[in-house]
Order: C-alpha cells, then sequence, then structure tokens
C-alpha cells in the first residue's frame, strides 16, 4: 500500500500543470453556489444578484435567519429562490451539486481551506474571503488540489481594487516610480470594542475571531496591507517572498478571552527587495493601511494622508490637491467602469463590486483571474510564518515557494482584457 501512495504522489507530481496564467473555458453565465451567508456572505449575495451572467443557484450556513435573508435577497433581484443547506456538513452537499461553477465562501477563517479544497475536488472553481488557509499546510493542500482540478482558487482580497491603489498600480506600471526596492503594508485597525460585542450584533455561529486571537501571535490578517503592493511588486510575477523575521509585543487582554498583539514583520524577496508588514487591532490607534511605494525615481504613501515625491527634487512633496490631481490623471479605467454602479449598489463598499465584477468578467471571457491561487496562499502562508518566527525571538524563517520554481516566467502584474 505504502508502494503504491508513494507511486500515485510521483504520477500526480510528474502530471501536474501550474496555474500561473490559467484560463477555462468561457461560460455564458456563472451558476453560484454561496458557502456562509452572514454579515459579509450576504453582501457578496447581493452584488452577485447584480452582476450580468450570474444565477445564484444555492445558499448556504449554519443559521436558518442567514439562510432565509439571502434567499429574499436573490429572489428581491429577480432570481429563482436558491436551494439552501443548513447544518455543519451542507456545505459538502453543496459543492457536490453538478449545477454549479463557481462556490464563493464567506464562513470562518480556520474552515476555509477544507472547504475549498472540497469544492476544488468536485471541479468547482473557488472564490474564498481572507485569508485562505491558516497554515502553511493547508496552503499547500490548496495549491495542490487547484492545480490538480485545473481550477481557479481565487482570495477575495478587495483591498487591491481601492481607487488610490489601483491609480498607483498604475503609474508603477507606466515607470514613474522607477524600480521598487521598498514597500509598506499594514492592517491597524482599532476592533476592541466591535469584537467584544461580536461583530456588532450581527447573527453569528460563533465569535472564531477571538477564539483564534485568544492563542496566537503573529500577523494573523496579512492580506489587506500586503495584497496591493504584492501585485505592484509583482511577486511570483518575476519576483518572490523568500525569508521574513517578525516581532510581536507582550500580550493585551486575557488569554482566554483577547490577547491582541502588535506585530511587526520585515520580508525579503529573491531580488533583494523589503517589504515592511504590520498587523495591530487592540490599541487606540486611526485605522491605517500604511500602503507605501518606493522606487529609484520616487515614492508614493496613502495613510496618514496621501503623499507623493520624485526625483531629482524629493523635498517637493507633492501633498492635498496636487497629489489629488495626479492619481486623477491616472486613474484606472476600472473606476470609471465600476464605480457609479457599485456605489449604488454597495456604498462605500463599491470596490467590493468592482471585485466580484471581474471575477465574473474573467470567467465568462474565459480569462486568467485577477489573482491566482498563488497570491492567495502566498499572503495567507504568512500567517503561520510570522507566528513561527515571533515565536522564536524573531528568528529568520524561509517562505516556500508554491509555484515550485516558476516564479520568474512572467514579469510583472496586469490585468487581463477580453480580445
Amino acid at each position: 500500500m505504502e508502494v503504491l501512495n508513494l507511486f500515485s504522489t510521483f504520477v500526480f507530481a510528474m502530471n501536474r500543470k501550474s496555474l500561473i496564467g490559467f484560463r477555462c473555458a468561457p461560460m455564458e453565465r456563472v451558476r453560484i453556489g454561496f458557502i456562509g451567508v452572514g454579515a459579509r456572505g450576504v453582501r457578496a449575495v447581493e452584488r452577485m444578484a447584480n452582476i450580468e451572467g450570474t444565477e445564484i443557484v444555492a445558499v448556504c450556513d449554519f443559521i436558518e435567519f442567514n439562510i432565509e435573508n439571502a434567499s429574499a435577497i436573490v429572489t428581491k433581484y429577480g432570481g429563482n429562490k436558491p436551494a439552501v443547506y443548513l447544518g455543519e456538513e451542507g456545505w459538502r452537499e453543496l459543492c457536490e451539486r453538478e449545477d454549479i461553477d463557481l462556490i464563493y465562501i464567506s464562513t470562518d477563517w480556520v474552515s476555509h481551506a477544507n472547504i475549498a479544497i472540497h469544492a476544488l475536488e468536485c471541479g468547482k472553481h473557488t472564490a474564498i474571503e481572507v485569508p485562505v488557509a491558516m497554515s502553511v499546510e493547508d496552503c499547500w493542500r490548496l495549491v495542490d488540489a487547484a492545480e490538480k482540478a485545473q481550477r481557479h482558487c481565487m482570495m477575495l482580497e478587495n483591498c487591491c481594487y481601492d481607487e488610490f491603489e489601483l491609480a498607483t498600480l498604475n503609474m508603477v506600471q507606466q515607470g514613474l516610480f522607477g524600480d521598487l526596492m521598498h514597500a509598506e503594508a499594514s492592517y491597524i485597525h482599532d476592533l476592541r470594542e466591535r469584537i467584544s460585542l461580536n461583530d456588532n450584533g450581527h447573527r453569528l455561529w460563533k465569535n472564531w475571531q477571538v477564539e483564534y486571537m485568544a492563542t496566537h501571535i503573529g500577523n494573523f490578517y496579512p492580506t489587506h496591507g500586503l495584497g496591493p503592493v504584492a501585485l505592484a511588486l509583482g511577486l511570483h510575477r518575476g519576483d518572490r517572498m523568500k525569508s521574513l523575521v517578525s516581532v510581536s509585543s507582550d500580550a493585551i487582554g486575557e488569554a482566554e478571552t483577547f490577547r491582541g498583539t502588535m506585530n511587526s514583520t520585515i520580508i525579503k524577496t529573491e531580488r533583494g527587495r523589503t517589504i515592511l508588514l504590520q498587523h495591530g487591532i487592540a490599541l487606540p490607534r486611526p485605522y491605517s493601511r500604511h500602503f507605501l511605494l518606493s522606487g529609484t525615481k520616487g515614492y508614493v504613501q496613502k495613510y496618514p494622508a496621501p503623499y507623493m515625491a520624485f526625483a531629482p527634487d524629493t523635498t517637493d512633496v507633492l501633498s492635498g490637491e496636487r497629489c489629488l490631481a495626479l492619481t486623477e490623471q491616472y486613474k484606472h479605467p476600472f473606476v470609471a467602469e465600476y464605480k457609479e454602479r457599485g456605489v449604488e449598489i454597495c456604498g462605500t463598499r463599491w470596490i467590493d463590486y468592482l471585485m466580484d465584477s471581474r471575477l465574473i468578467y474573467c470567467l465568462r471571457n474565459g480569462l486568467p483571474l485577477d489573482m491566482d491561487i498563488y497570491d492567495a496562499v502566498e499572503w495567507s502562508s504568512l500567517v503561520e510564518l510570522t507566528e513561527q518566527s515571533a515565536l522564536a525571538g524573531g528568528a529568520v524563517v524561509e517562505i516556500p515557494d508554491f509555484t515550485r520554481g516558476k516564479w520568474d516566467e512572467t514579469e510583472g502584474f496586469k490585468f487581463a482584457f477580453a480580445e
């Protein structure tokens, strides 16, 4: 039996196909099953119900109220009443339906990987809320499942579609900042009250965020800050994160309730560039994703206020109206295409509408997705890797190459469009 298992592993490895630049057959419509339709997931149902070419086939949750709420939204916008799955094993049955193309997962973060892996094994494309996994082992399991199934697996990182970050990406791609050498990113958010109140009174399965934070340190929510700078740096598109060192402050709060720490991580890339990544949700500080890019011709930052400066006179800092004028000049076409409708449906969360619209656009046109499985696992792997380093007093920790040596086969991040 052991020899047979080794042979099967060898055959899979030999036949494995990379998903870099992966395209699926175009779809006239995308049939979607939602797993997790609570506070975050139900908003995704409403967005998808307003995107052309979608059909919401089924919804699943642990809480009956959430399912009823999501079903009502589908019918409100003219869709047929979706099939419903209630209970702790309902998600498996939903994934096994033959009339679903895409599984959209908005459950607690510890469950993301197992649900997505089953969906991939059932031949479904998957879209997963952040982060997609909480361990390096689960990251590898996701990569193996996606490559074996030859299906898309995208992390739903909405911050990559923020207006300022898109304008900056446009400027990077047009060479305004030269060669990027350093980036900074963070998720600084005073969430003490929201966490203690169980997410503002929404009907939840359990307070899973507090449960996880009570027993872990490190950066367990790295992707909001990291995502936009990772695309700007072209990670696994000519460079990759190679190693990190990470330290955490002493915890705030009781271990059995909530242990908040301030985590700081420095990442070194294969090409010798650096990324400072921070996470803190337990101190009274203003919200910040500390988006900063520094290159050979200039720099840009977003928080606490947008600033830019360019060689040769970097003392001439563009701020206020001058900075806004330049970002307006380099406004990404997506803003004009999606913002008005997105604001109408989602208000200030219109970037979620842009994110979902791009996902559906790429699936319907058979294009590579904006973010692939390797983005999803590279960024998510930092959850465990930062904790490993922090527990070892800031020791150097190597970051796996989830592309298996294919990180430099393409050069730079690009959005795909139908011809």
